[in-house]
């Protein structure tokens, strides 16, 4: 079987000012608002070898390289969108916002 190969001519491009042009999608957050997504907290991250990972105990505690008076991040499929502190909703935890990123 033989690949048959045609050379293409292609026009020259210009810059175009798109500050001009209509977006290609309309930013109308009416079509996707009542889409849920799940919101994840980092309160923070903690370093160990494997052999120190598989020695942990129900009892054990892992310390987080965070200071305690740092801001937790809010996270939107992995990326930090918000910062805020740990506070106590009824029985729940909850994140009071300090910084919107």
């Amino acid at each position: 079987m033989t690949t048959v190969v045609d050379p293409i001519e292609l026009e020259e491009s210009h810059p175009v000012d798109n500050r001009t042009l209509a977006p290609l999608i309309k930013r109308d957050l009416g079509l996707i608002k009542h889409v849920r997504v799940e919101l994840t907290v980092e309160l923070g991250s903690a370093e160990m070898t494997v052999d120190e990972l598989f020695a942990l105990k129900s009892g054990d505690v892992v310390k987080l390289l965070q200071q305690v008076n740092e801001p937790a991040r809010l996270c939107l499929d992995g990326k930090a969108v918000a910062r805020g502190n740990l506070v106590a909703v009824d029985d729940n935890f909850g994140l009071q916002l300090t910084e919107i990123l």
